[in-house]
């Protein structure tokens, strides 16, 4: 189909804008218009990555802003797609008079300043939390698109999801346009959505699934196989190198990330022994040395790594790190990355070649297959129509008999259907709570109604067995004191709303108040609020796992470190629990850090690397500001001073006797731990300290002169309490 022939579907500017960059449509985007796309129906696109189910979306929701003035949401599920989508949307349509806004972070708020905006990108959590809030501008959006859609069966993002479009369909009247990956049973997903299908296997760059085994891949038939070159003896390393000798870019898919650096450095090893390292990247190599701050051994490893063009990039990693791999790639540098199943998701890369290595997975006790839906998403990063006409997705086999299984599960194989995972039991305490803090069901038999409408309730039928869940989980939000039920009218308390604008697990709101009463009596008999009480509070809570694990050699030693500070806990001790012991564990990593020990011990130590500790003490922040906010409305204000100076030593890493200092504009906690070493521990010491000590002490004039620039400026002795509003 020509563009020119839905020219008077389109507005006028937005027909000009799309049709200097094509003239026709692709197979999947002419089925989406026939299906009423424009036409403000509800689509279902199911189909390959490199499709064009991007450019469906934009066609409905420009529409949707240009010809009726409506609001547009799109929402993904990982921030760091959010933040591409936002970059892509805003460069290309700004100039078309829409206005582009991205809304990732605080979960505790309803960011009215959104209202400003006609498309909106965002997070499956932050747009929940926006409902939680009463954003009034909801109201006046008229689409909604759901990328990703087939992360339904996701046990840790499909529940929020579910609920989400289940809540959005129930308050607007918007068109709904879900995206999705090659899935088995899309007729059911499009059934529960009350949308048109639009299923197709059509793929803009050709993609050619093969395996490697002995450095023999076959493509079977569908494009001429090839003898790699066995330089390393490893069929993995052996593909990453024929990939760079020919000048193109992969993607080294891996289980773990242990693997995925052990992969990385004994490539690097290789191309340093036969001198097959290209251009050295001396830039990008001193910013991942720079990224905190100073370097641990991770840091330099990574950076040794990308010296040569290759990266490892998982979790583990700080996102400055992540960030300069990620543009490094995109700008051909970097030609090699190995990596977790993370950058399996929708993230747009110059991947001419996708290869798998770890198609199992340990599972408990023994290893499975992966599904065949994650290892399409693994294949579906190789030739990106932005840069490639054709792609490469080569798996690697052990022997004959796995090349056929191989070729049978995978490459021949069809996708699972995928399932509701909402009849968790924590998922539903969180949703129903909040369900009813908004007013949106006021009885249990609206409730019900609500949870019939559900994906869940679609595939299984069994509404009898919902509304017992429902009734044991009412009772619990009752018996918690967040919700009162009279004259059959449910209804949620103080206490119970500000649980759901939280974003917590009703159950880990009811374990923090507790320990909260417990803190208030022990500070109330003249006791120190305990740093190690407060983080194994938050510790032992659903939302900081995975918890660092115990080992089985470590168990003596973490009995006696519990009984020694078993009188600071405010929570039930359970010495013979691993649960328990973990989170103790991980308890005393985050003392660790409060008391200034470095990202280097604390791998050494607990096995936790720099991007999986932020991410940690991101996630201890939120329950520390939960706890705060609780402890508020309980009327325990004698903790918020401690748990204000918690949460700011949190976030550098550092003792209490810094933070005066710490209030200072770049001076972080070594520079503070100079500054109080030489005697100047606060803004008084500062100000009559001489610029050339200050300069001496910091080992920087520049520095130094910005400090004497702070205390200039803001008056005060240093002595004043610490501002709680900038936390």
């Amino acid at each position: 189909m020509q563009i020119e022939e839905i020219r008077n579907k389109l507005p006028e500017k937005l027909f000009l804008n799309f049709s200097q960059k094509f003239s026709t449509l692709t197979p999947p985007q002419v089925k989406a218009v026939k299906a009423g796309l424009l036409d403000g129906k509800n689509i279902l696109v199911c189909a390959p990555t490199a499709s064009g189910k991007t450019f469906i979306a934009e066609m409905a929701m420009l529409k949707q802003i240009l010809e009726r003035g409506g609001k547009a949401i799109y929402t993904v599920p990982l921030k760091a797609l959010a933040t591409e989508k936002f970059n892509d949307f805003k460069a290309r349509y700004e100039s078309l008079g829409v206005k582009v806004a991205l809304s990732i972070g605080d979960l505790d708020g309803a960011d009215s300043y959104l209202g400003r905006y006609d498309l909106i990108i965002c997070s499956n959590e932050k747009l929940d939390s926006l409902i939680r809030h009463y954003a009034d501008w909801l109201s006046d959006v008229s689409i909604v698109v759901v990328d990703e859609v087939h992360l339904l069966n996701d046990i840790s993002r499909g529940p929020t999801l579910e609920v989400l479009i289940t809540m959005l369909r129930e308050l607007l009247q918007a068109q709904i346009v879900a995206l999705s990956a090659t899935i088995g049973n899309p007729g059911e997903l499009a059934k529960w959505l009350d949308a048109e299908l639009v299923h197709d296997t059509w793929r803009s760059v050709k993609l050619y699934e093969g395996v490697n085994l002995q450095n023999e891949i076959d493509f079977f038939g569908k494009k001429e196989g090839y003898k790699v070159r066995g330089i390393a003896r490893d069929p993995t390393l052996d593909l990453a190198l024929d990939t760079m000798r020919v000048g193109k870019q992969a993607l080294v898919f891996v289980g773990t990330k242990k693997s995925a650096e052990s992969v990385a450095e004994s490539l690097v090893h290789v191309l340093e022994k036969h001198k097959l390292a290209g251009e050295r990247l001396e830039e990008e190599a001193k910013k991942i040395l720079k990224a905190l701050g100073h370097a641990t051994k991770q840091c330099e490893k990574l950076a040794s790594c990308v010296m040569s063009g290759v990266a490892f990039h998982h979790a583990g990693l700080a996102p400055a790190q992540r960030g300069v791999i990620e543009v490094a790639f995109k700008e051909g540098k970097i030609k090699i990355i190995c990596c977790t199943p993370t950058l399996g998701l929708g993230l747009e890369f110059p991947t001419d070649r996708a290869i798998i290595r770890d198609l199992r997975r340990f599972s408990g006790s023994y290893t499975d297959w992966i599904p065949v839906l994650e290892m399409k998403q693994f294949t579906g990063r190789a030739g990106r129509p932005s840069y490639h006409t054709e792609g490469e997705a080569i798996c690697i086999a052990k022997s004959e008999k796995e090349k056929e299984e191989i070729l049978d599960r995978y490459i021949n194989g069809v996708p699972e259907d995928i399932y509701s995972k909402l009849a968790v039991e924590p998922v539903l305490r969180v949703y129903i709570l909040s369900l009813i803090a908004i007013s949106f069901t006021k009885t249990r038999a609206k409730l019900s109604e609500f949870f019939e409408k559900t994906f869940w309730a679609h595939q299984y039928g069994d509404t009898g067995k919902i509304e017992m869940r429902l009734d044991k989980i009412l009772d619990t939000l009752t018996k918690y004191k967040f919700i009162t039920e009279k004259d059959g009218k449910l209804q949620a308390t103080n206490l119970g709303a500000r649980v759901s604008q939280l974003y917590i697990d009703p159950l880990t709101a009811h374990h923090l108040i507790k320990a909260i009463e417990k803190a208030s009596l022990d500070t109330g008999h003249g006791r120190k609020l305990q740093e190690i009480g407060v983080m194994q509070a938050i510790c032992d809570t659903s939302e900081m796992r995975p918890l660092i694990r115990m080992k089985q050699a470590e168990y003596e030693d973490l009995q006696e470190e519990l009984l020694r500070v078993e009188d600071c806990l405010y929570t039930q001790n359970d010495f013979v629990d691993e649960g328990f012991l973990d989170s103790f564990k991980t308890a005393l990593m985050f003392c660790d850090w409060l008391n200034e020990k470095g990202e280097e011990i604390l791998l050494e130590k607990y096995q936790i690397r720099p991007g999986e500790l932020l991410t940690k003490t991101s996630n201890a922040d939120w329950l520390l500001y939960s706890f705060e906010q609780l402890a508020l409305l309980l009327g325990k204000k004698d903790l918020l001073g401690e748990i204000a100076k918690i949460r700011v030593r949190l976030k550098y890493g550092a003792k209490e006797e810094l933070l005066a200092l710490l209030r200072f504009k770049n001076i972080g906690r070594v520079r503070s731990r100079l500054l109080f070493n030489a005697g100047i521990k606060d803004r008084r010491d500062v100000k009559e300290s001489s610029l050339e000590k200050l300069a001496q002490v910091l080992k920087s004039k520049e520095i130094a002169k910005q400090l004497k620039e702070q205390v200039e400026v803001r008056t005060g002795t240093g002595k004043e309490p610490l501002d709680q509003s900038s936390l």
